[in-house]
């Protein structure tokens, strides 16, 4: 049974919410982020992590609160919880080993008479597959979100009540550097309630690098936003993205595409214009899909092999009735729980 938490008020309210009621998954994620990260060879962690947690307060102080409420309620160390949220920005600090490319998350939007569908798989480690819940956030101040996640993350993914939709995909390029880490940037984009509000909060001046930000708001209305840490791109029309650039301009300062990524990208690809879905239930068949290789949209992670990404949550919303369906783990594996939300 997927773990549903309600926090309203203001950022330090839902923190201190949040932490609360998921104080046991966050510690259990915890200990999973202390093991990778020191094989990161991250030896000073409040070091590392300084220059990001400098512009992020300066930039998005309203999250920063919220990550110290969730610390505190839960009994955890900030320092680490802030981490977790700035774990793609430590990746790419220099390591002494090198690392793979970056292989997270497919997301696809489908739109048609009546229908307007985001839908996405969080391909995340396998490490932390068992820390999922769903949050719902109503901001006094803001608008309402929600959000499947991992207890110790933001919110990144899903819907709120102005009918906007996001997904994420990883993306890195040669301009990453010291910034607002990308989560906390993926947040505030969260609540977007039409292009011009997402082009705005996506591509916030300061960031420390991209995101491929799929939008798909009430109304038929679908598009991509993908950033560097400094550009940007739209791409207009609903379909898919895995985790590689492909505006042409910032292909060129973007990272080379993994196989794995471009695999799951054509897969989406071909089965959006072989069965166009025309309703959550297809677009949840197209998130089962294994026939891709070498990865899979539907990935998993071999026993044993915490930080290997499998996907640990999946997530369909149809924003013109504000439903979603989110199945914790694979869903070829775990059944699709349908949430009415009254955001």
């Amino acid at each position: 049974m997927l773990r549903v938490v309600q926090a309203e008020g203001d950022a330090a309210s839902r923190g201190r919410a949040i932490g609360s009621e998921l104080g046991d998954l966050i510690h259990r994620s915890l200990g999973f982020y202390r093991d990778y990260l020191a094989d990161l060879g991250i030896s000073d962690l409040a070091a590392a992590l300084a220059p990001y947690r400098e512009a992020a307060e300066r930039s998005l102080p309203e999250h920063m609160e919220t990550i110290a409420a969730m610390a505190a309620a839960a009994e955890v160390s900030e320092d680490e919880l802030f981490a977790v949220n700035a774990c793609e920005e430590l990746e790419v600090l220099p390591q002494p080993v090198e690392r793979s490319p970056v292989e997270r998350c497919s997301t696809f939007t489908a739109v048609g008479p009546g229908f307007t569908i985001l839908a996405h798989n969080e391909q995340w480690f396998a490490g932390d597959a068992e820390n999922v819940a769903l949050i719902v956030e109503r901001p006094s101040e803001t608008v309402a979100v929600a959000s499947p996640t991992l207890a110790a993350c933001l919110s990144s993914v899903g819907m709120n009540a102005l009918g906007g939709g996001q997904g994420i995909d990883s993306l890195t390029a040669q301009d990453d550097g010291v910034g607002v880490p990308r989560v906390l940037v993926s947040r505030h984009a969260l609540e977007a309630g039409s292009r011009p509000d997402a082009l705005r909060r996506a591509g916030r001046a300061g960031r420390a690098g991209g995101y491929a930000h799929v939008f798909a708001f009430r109304g038929g209305e679908a598009f991509t936003l993908e950033t560097t840490a400094r550009e940007l791109a739209v791409l207009d029309g609903a379909g898919p993205h895995t985790n590689h650039y492909l505006d042409p301009k910032l292909a060129e300062v973007g990272n080379e595409p993994s196989a794995g990524s471009l695999s799951r990208y054509e897969r989406l690809r071909q089965l959006l214009e072989e069965h166009p879905p025309s309703s959550p239930e297809d677009a949840m068949e197209i998130l089962r899909d294994h026939d891709s290789s070498p990865q899979a949209i539907c990935k998993h992670a071999r026993p044993g092999a915490p930080e290997e990404s499998t996907v640990v949550f999946s997530m369909v919303c149809e924003l013109e009735s504000l439903r979603m369906w989110v199945a914790p783990g694979n869903p070829c594996e775990t059944e699709y729980e349908e949430l009415v939300l009254s955001l």
